[in-house]
């Protein structure tokens, strides 16, 4: 899953993934269209429910700060690889 936000030239993205060893990651990029300044985390949540509250939990944070849902150009594909 991914979301993305832009305030101006400002843009946030979250990214909710199961790597490979089956850890739900919620990775956040966050940083400025117009130059070359941006910042990467990772965090490990204990679910994928607990990814999606932490998701939730970035998205109204996002809206106070006044960023807004950005259009998306990405196909979610929905592998299985059981």
């Amino acid at each position: 899953m991914i979301v993305r936000w832009r305030k101006e030239q400002e843009y946030y993205i979250v990214r909710l993934y199961q790597d490979l060893i089956g850890d739900w990651i919620v990775t956040q990029c966050w940083g400025d269209s117009t130059c070359n300044d941006s910042t990467v985390t990772h965090t490990v949540a204990r679910s994928y429910q607990a990814g999606r509250n932490l998701l939730k939990e970035i998205n109204r944070e996002q809206k106070q700060r006044g960023f807004r849902p950005a259009k998306r150009d990405e196909i979610q594909l929905g592998f299985d690889f059981n």
